[in-house]
């Protein structure tokens, strides 16, 4: 199993109350330092496009929380 994979495991079992922007900061540079370990590792694109749909919902999450941000 790829090292991104992995990562999407861990933070998909996450409420999304758990979610703010710090714990977001902290799930993409964890996926960006994991695709680098997985090119040099040899396994680059390994990622499972069901699991990289993640990505989008804590896209959704941060958009919703920079609009909560504005309304202050």
């Amino acid at each position: 199993m790829c090292a991104v994979s992995v990562i999407y495991d861990i933070f998909s079992k996450l409420p999304d109350t758990w979610y703010n922007q710090e714990h977001i900061d902290l799930f993409r540079n964890m996926i960006t330092d994991a695709r680098t370990f997985d090119v040099q590792a040899g396994q680059p694109d390994c990622e499972d496009p069901e699991k990289a749909k993640l990505e989008q919902h804590i896209e959704e999450l941060e958009r919703q929380i920079q609009d909560g941000d504005s309304t202050d």
